[in-house]
């Protein structure tokens, strides 16, 4: 039976069709309808294989040349989940389109070698890219000697990304010919590269080379590469290869530890500190403080006790006594946390850390509701270390306790704390506080400090909840309808007509090679003199990277008269399709989800933190195994956490499960998200009102993130109701 008559049959089974008798030959469109209509059931239904078939033989049913030939070529593309040569050689019967793109993605190697004559025999900017991106499929198949005339094809003076694509995979051909003197200028000229990205590459290709020919040196070539660029997107598999090793040579092992650490790979690292007979104690510490950060507090512990039995006097000791203190006083175990930091007292009174002792002991204290009892340890810190960095932070949780058990020095307390800590994050928050004590006692003054405080800090947190207090309505973004452009025009800031750069760039995005366009709108913007002027060229293509750099350019021209479509442009639905997907799967708001995507990564899905964050998300890649792990998903590899789809699916997920155990308030999720979990336990998730929550955050980055977020998601609601 061939394939498309067995799909037939299988929407008949779904309920996708009925049986009919027919009575006459049927027409080509006839028969492209009847497997679209079964196409889309299926579709439906989320069986997007059998989907892509049957849209398959409904473009194969009319003729080549046919525009709805090709407009079923490419519904195919987008629903296949997987390597498909049909589909491919579908998409490649329009060569001179975006769909050349689609073929290689879906046709790997196949598509290539289809293309090869119809690329190479082209000189365009648009050929050029196409041969890249050709190039890129034959290197990934091992096809080298083919891979080397579509590099040479696309030259070596591509800006950005492209470019540094391309010396990468002309060293990965130069290492599979063994062309050792083409390997040796390649790496001179990423040596002349800023940043560390490309050599970081260019090592991890020659170890894997290495390690497969079974040559020396692998090794020091994948400890090199983690160590150049901790988050590179290659050391998961890197790790893969070098575990072994690394469990037997603490030497590498060591080398590697802090860079893991900081690449946000601490599950490998954990896995290196439990399997390894001789780890080494330093490692084996981080890997510790991996567990504590994660919020997984009875691992922590356990390893932390682990260390601090097996290398008493190593130089990570005080710190992870300190460290086993705060998670026993994370689980409640409040006499066992204080009788830890009086040993760490006794052992080490010369410590670093030792001027935040009675912060430690009294934020414990604190946190497990002992306000009374934490009083005094704040005191001693303002009394004894004034100019600690935890100082504010206890004058600020001194008032706090006084506030919970009603003392009345609470008022004069607050505005001592506001008159010495004028520029503490905790500022606004007393400001909040003293201005509704005021207010409650029937002092006119206290009203004065509320509207100062919505007048001085409007975006804030404790402004709206000032605003909240006094029954005002929250503060909304105004607009007008006027046309971004005549308002450009007006101010004196007319749109430029794009140069052939950004509209290559407009092509490689529609391509989805939004990685190479980039440079190409930088270049462009350089060419007209400015982002701004190529706004509405980036509001029409979707260039959600540049478009919000454009509008802020722009921003202060009419402070009080800005167009819709500014805003808009400065606060993009990208990755629209994706993010509204994956919203209705764990069941969030797909406005909260760009606001948070626009404060993690400005859309731009290829940064990275220095605590290994990755993404247009900003997923962690040990939490993000995490929930792999949680929804059941296989084959997880840090080294995919660029990639935008994954970034949204998995980032979607983590925040869907923290507003679940947050119990879906927007303040608890955001520092859930930020400071993890466990840490907005600790805040009072759950228990404090939403003013006291945010409040207690002794993050000064979470306190910030919780704020733009909201202010973001404020803005989102009303600009794309």
């Amino acid at each position: 039976m061939r394939r498309g008559a067995g799909l037939f049959l299988l929407c008949l089974f779904a309920g996708c069709g009925s049986v009919s008798v027919e009575t006459g030959p049927e027409s080509p469109e006839a028969r492209c309808a009847r497997f679209r209509a079964s196409a889309d059931s299926l579709c439906g239904l989320g069986l997007y294989g059998p989907a892509t078939e049957a849209y398959v033989d409904a473009a194969l049913a009319l003729e080549p040349g046919n525009p709805q030939r090709m407009e079923l070529a490419g519904v195919a593309a987008a629903v296949c989940p997987g390597p498909n040569h049909e589909v491919a050689a579908l998409l490649l019967e329009n060569p001179d389109s975006v769909m050349v793109f689609q073929a290689l993605r879906l046709g790997g190697a196949f598509a290539a070698l289809e293309l090869q004559q119809r690329i190479l025999s082209r000189s365009t900017p648009h050929s050029e890219y196409a041969a890249l991106a050709a190039a890129e499929a034959l290197v990934e198949a091992g096809m080298l000697h083919d891979a080397a005339a579509f590099l040479s094809h696309s030259g070596d003076n591509l800006p950005g990304a492209a470019g540094n694509d391309h010396l990468i995979l002309s060293y990965r051909v130069a290492l599979g010919t063994g062309d050792t003197a083409a390997q040796e200028a390649l790496w001179r000229r990423a040596e002349t590269l800023d940043g560390d990205e490309v050599p970081s590459a260019l090592l991890h290709y020659r170890g894997m080379h290495r390690h497969a020919a079974g040559l020396s040196g692998w090794q020091d070539d994948l400890a090199g590469s983690v160590e150049l660029w901790p988050a590179g997107d290659i050391h998961g598999a890197a790790f893969e290869v070098l575990k072994e090793t690394l469990l037997s040579d603490p030497e590498l092992a060591s080398r590697v530890a802090e860079h893991y650490y900081g690449g946000g790979m601490w599950n490998q690292l954990n896995e290196i500190a439990l399997e390894s007979r001789n780890p080494p104690a330093h490692l084996y510490y981080l890997a510790a403080r991996t567990r504590d950060r994660l919020g997984r507090y009875d691992e922590a512990i356990s390893m932390l006790s682990e260390y601090y039995r097996r290398w008493p006097q190593g130089a990570d000791a005080p710190d992870a006594v300190i460290n086993i203190a705060r998670s026993r006083a994370a689980l409640g175990q409040v006499d066992e946390a204080l009788e830890l930091f009086d040993l760490y007292e006794r052992s080490w009174p010369a410590h670093e850390r030792i001027s935040n002792l009675p912060w430690y002991r009294g934020s414990l204290l604190f946190e497990n509701a002992l306000y009374e009892t934490s009083i005094p340890h704040f005191r001693q810190t303002l009394a004894l270390y004034p100019g600690n960095t935890t100082a504010d932070d206890a004058h600020f949780y001194l008032c706090l306790a006084l506030l919970k058990t009603g003392d009345p020095t609470a008022q004069g307390e607050l505005a001592s704390f506001i008159a010495r800590w004028t520029e503490s994050v905790y500022s606004p928050p007393a400001r909040f506080y003293y201005g509704r004590l005021l207010h409650q006692a029937g002092n006119p003054e206290g009203l004065v400090v509320l509207q100062t405080l919505i007048a001085d800090k409007p975006e804030s947190l404790p402004a709206f909840f000032a605003r909240e207090y006094l029954g005002l309505p929250p503060m909304q973004p105004s607009f007008t309808s006027e046309p971004l452009d005549v308002w450009m025009t007006r101010n004196d800031r007319a749109p430029a007509v794009p140069p052939s750069s950004a509209l290559t760039g407009a092509f490689l995005v529609e391509a989805g090679r939004r990685d190479w366009a980039i440079d190409l709108f930088r270049e462009a913007e350089t060419e007209v003199g400015g982002a701004f002027r190529l706004g509405p060229f980036y509001a029409e293509h979707g260039v959600w990277e540049r478009g919000p750099w454009a509008a802020y350019t722009m921003w202060s021209l009419e402070g009080s008269n800005r167009p819709l479509e500014l805003w808009r442009l400065r606060y993009p639905r990208a990755w629209g399709e994706e993010v509204e997907s994956a919203c209705g799967r764990y069941g969030l708001d797909p406005l909260l989800v760009f606001s948070i995507m626009k404060q993690e990564s400005g859309f731009s899905p290829g940064v990275y933190s220095t605590a290994g964050a990755r993404g247009l998300l900003q997923m962690i890649p040990s939490t993000s195994e995490y929930v792999a792990d949680r929804w059941g998903w296989e084959h997880f590899s840090p080294d995919a956490l660029y990639d935008p789809s994954v970034s949204i699916e998995y980032g979607t997920a983590c925040i869907s499960a923290y507003s679940e155990e947050m119990g879906g308030g927007v303040f608890e999720t955001l520092a859930a998200y930020n400071g993890g979990p466990h840490n907005a336990v600790r805040w009072g998730a759950g228990t404090a009102l939403p003013e006291e929550f945010f409040s207690r955050i002794t993050f000064n980055e979470t306190k910030k993130y919780v704020e733009m977020v909201f202010h973001n998601y404020t803005i989102y609601r009303a600009i794309w109701p």
